[in-house]
């Protein structure tokens, strides 16, 4: 059955009257609904398992949409025009039922990626898990957009302005509950979208259904919201949750905080020098995403009671620079505050990006620290970076300490906002913000980040003309942790001769100081002793490691890892920091995995063996399958260069997400409404578009590098409404892409559109995990040269399909 004419035939008779706006509202709850899940299920994952799992979300996503799509394919007498909005209201329906079913089961499977024999079999269920949902959404899509008697690119414009709302929706919700609830939520609009489809239909018994549904679930997602924490993970990051010891449990749209009870234990040190004894102190334990942990010490009179903390070589740098202004970047429970208060410090600025912890300082739980009231603190709700690139701030000492949720180094080496600290662009904005004299501390898990903190370091005051950097670097050992310590000036043998009688007091280890030499060969000698950019890269790129200095355009810091060297054994010294990285990229390559082989499972092969016995695969048909694969893969690819170089500008993935995502697809779905009035199948029309398109993609890849630093030190509204203006301005031309491939094959290939839009699918679910493998290779700009390729691809098909359809 071929599908519809741009104007909608007049109903047959007998046949149910159509009623095109409730159809429409019905398909946009229900993409918006979609959209959200998608963000959820992002978030969700980010506290069950790991951070380089999102985009596994994304595949999962599009293979479950693709899945609906065959579905409407192979069941195409239940999709046909007088039926059709009867069996949207089903799968709506399916949809509603099925998300808070698939939200359950992620709570109680305890995945992990260690390399037994078990994990493949687990990872695939719990990525199916993940599709579950959205099978039934995509019944929905497809059977709209391919057999609704309504134009089509008016039907595609509707779907993504429904998930351009969706999108935005998230955080709202999670200011106001928890992950689950929102989950709820969004069934409740799917149940909504089920109503709408059944008043199309006008079945007032089915309407009725998907309204109690709706009720239902939405009063569900209330229980939770007025404490009643019906579902709780029980498990997170491969351990057991401990429900019963949390004071304060608050979500939004990046994280997850856990506060627990008050108690008085060894205080919680992260570099404890060896001859320091550790006292037991009254905390709290602030966790973030289940895993990244930071105490919350609630001192009995004054911040005097916590002198211990001058033990922890985190904070070394404040016995080299006591007294004048500070800043500390990552607040967390405000014992970096508390430390630069007890040194003298005044002011102190503490910037932390994420409000929920900055609310837990500033309300009763956090009251006892003594540092929300401190005179001389100043709390800064604000990602560091674009705040001291705007700022005219001139500190003695710029902070952080292990800035990376820890989640980061255990497998999220791949979408990670703390990546964007962690790059020459932002090291060298860190050292403006030094008076003279001040120093830069951070501090990092030892072994292998060792070398690439040293190497970060080195390339920043390259950068500003430094000519010998090894003059300018401290490097202090305490337990598990170093502290690198960077002056804007060279320090001096007064500074060094300090350290050392530190050290010996505390029992620190210098590892590098003033007057200080490393033995020859070892590979800190080459990185330090590097007095050009070139040299520092090829001394830091190693047969298995690349220690290179992250920037912009790499910004992979906890990923050293290199591909090619996924499976070698690393050097003992470095096991903790490649173990944690090779579960990231073995994360990644089961992602991949998963999506190749569910696709083929599910989508591909059902295709396949439908087409064979009327052996339809002609050379048009070819053409078209690659058409539409080739733009589901340019479009994820852009995507993805989008979401992480964007993640960059906004501070975190989360943020990225939600807003190239929203801007994304109104822009597609502006662009696919605007291609309705254009002759786009038509010579020379057909053969532009694909040009435009890869032309706004080249001029990405270009711009993006220039562009991206001049929106850095803007406030968060602007990086936002910039940031969305730059997704929409590719959304938009991309936008054209799907509308237009349908419009050319109408003639030829008529009963094949769902396979087509199926095939669109897979490239979107391949695309997902190959863009991150190919940024990490080539770099966030490789991915969109990729993208405009594939466009360009589109024009020798379109000869094809012209030809097809002349003949």
């Amino acid at each position: 059955m071929s599908p519809p004419d741009d104007v909608a035939p007049p109903p047959t008779s007998g046949a149910p009257e159509f009623r095109e706006p409730p159809f429409l509202v019905g398909l946009m709850f229900l993409t918006a609904a979609t959209l959200g899940l998608e963000v959820l299920f992002t978030r969700l994952l980010s506290v069950l398992t790991w951070y380089s799992l999102a985009f596994l979300v994304i595949g999962m996503g599009m293979f479950g949409l693709t899945v609906g799509a065959v579905r409407v394919y192979l069941a195409a007498d239940d999709y046909a025009p007088e039926r059709l909005a009867q069996t949207l209201a089903r799968d709506s329906l399916r949809f509603a039922i099925a998300t808070p079913v698939a939200y359950t089961l992620l709570l109680v499977v305890p995945l992990r990626v260690a390399p037994v024999w078990t994990t493949v079999p687990l990872f695939l269920a719990f990525a199916a898990l993940i599709a579950l949902p959205f099978i039934p959404a995509g019944m929905v899509v497809a059977g709209a957009i391919t057999r609704a008697p309504i134009a089509p690119g008016r039907v595609y414009a509707v779907d993504l302005a429904g998930a351009a709302l969706g999108a935005p929706l998230v955080p709202e919700l999670l200011e106001r509950m928890s992950c689950g609830a929102a989950i709820f939520v969004m069934a409740a609009a799917g149940a909504a979208a089920s109503a709408a489809f059944s008043l199309s239909s006008g079945k007032i018994g089915a309407q009725r259904r998907g309204v109690v549904v709706a009720v239902a679930l939405g009063a569900l997602a209330l229980v939770d919201v007025g404490g009643g924490r019906m579902l709780v993970p029980l498990w997170a990051k491969g351990k057991a949750e401990d429900a019963g010891n949390s004071a304060f449990d608050a979500w939004n749209s990046h994280s997850r905080v856990q506060v627990s009870q008050s108690a008085v234990q060894p205080a919680a040190l992260w570099g404890a020098g060896r001859k320091c004894r550790i006292p037991r102190v009254r905390q709290r334990m602030i966790v973030i995403d289940a895993d990244a942990a930071t105490p919350l010490y609630q001192p009995d009179h004054s911040l005097d009671e916590l002198a211990f903390l001058g033990c922890d070589v985190t904070n070394i740098a404040h016995h080299l620079r006591p007294g004048g202004a500070a800043a500390v970047i990552g607040v967390g429970g405000s014992r970096d505050i508390q430390a630069a208060l007890l040194f003298q410090h005044a002011p102190v600025y503490g910037i932390e990006m994420n409000r929920r912890l900055l609310e837990v300082l500033k309300g009763p739980l956090g009251a006892p620290t003594l540092v929300a009231t401190h005179p001389d603190v100043k709390l800064v709700h604000d990602e560091a970076r674009s705040f001291l690139s705007r700022s005219k701030l001139q500190v003695r000492v710029l902070q952080a300490s292990l800035i990376d949720t820890w989640a980061a180094t255990g497998a999220g080496a791949h979408a990670l906002g703390e990546n964007g600290l962690y790059t020459l662009e932002a090291w060298r904005t860190f050292l403006d913000r030094l008076e003279p004299g001040g120093v830069l501390t951070m501090s990092r898990w030892s072994s292998g980040e060792t070398t690439r903190v040293v190497s970060l370091a080195v390339a920043a005051l390259l950068s500003r003309g430094v000519a010998s950097p090894r003059e300018h670097i401290a490097l202090v050992q305490g337990g598990p942790v170093t502290t690198i310590v960077v002056g804007r000036d060279p320090l001096t043998a007064e500074d060094g001769e300090l350290l050392r009688r530190v050290a010996d007091e505390k029992g620190f280890v210098v590892l590098l100081g003033p007057g200080m030499k490393l033995p020859d060969g070892h590979i800190l000698t080459d990185v330090l002793t590097a007095t050009t950019r070139a040299r520092l890269d090829e001394v830091t790129l190693l047969p298995a490691l690349d220690y290179r200095p992250p920037t912009d355009e790499k910004p992979f810091f906890f990923n050293v890892i290199r591909l090619s060297a996924f499976g070698a054994t690393p050097p003992p010294a470095m096991s903790g920091t490649i173990e944690g990285n090779r579960v990231a990229t073995r994360a990644l390559v089961l992602s991949l995995f998963s999506t190749v082989a569910l696709s083929l499972a599910a989508i591909v092969v059902p295709l396949v063996r439908r087409a064979r016995p009327a052996g339809r695969i002609t050379r048009e048909l070819r053409a078209s399958l690659a058409y539409f694969g080739l733009i589901g893969l340019g479009f994820m690819m852009a995507e993805v260069g989008l979401l992480q170089r964007l993640s960059l500008v906004l501070g975190h993935p989360t943020y990225s997400l939600i807003v190239v995502l929203a801007a994304l697809v109104a822009a597609a779905g502006l662009g696919s409404y605007v291609s309705d009035g254009w002759a786009i199948d038509r010579e020379p029309l057909c053969y532009v578009y694909p040009v435009v398109i890869a032309g706004v993609l080249l001029a990405l890849s270009h711009l993006m590098p220039i562009v991206a630093p001049k929106i850095q030190p803007l406030d968060v509204r602007s990086r936002i409404a910039i940031s969305g203006a730059i997704a929409a301005a590719s959304g938009f031309v991309m936008g054209f892409g799907f509308p237009g491939g349908m419009r050319l094959v109408r003639a030829t290939q008529g009963e094949e559109t769902p396979w087509l839009w199926g095939i669109n699918g897979v490239g979107g679910v391949v695309g997902s995990s190959l863009a991150v493998v190919v940024a990490l290779e080539a770099g966030l700009t490789s991915l969109f040269f990729a993208a405009a390729l594939c466009y360009l691809a589109l024009l020798p098909l379109i000869r094809v399909l012209r030809a097809g359809a002349a003949t």
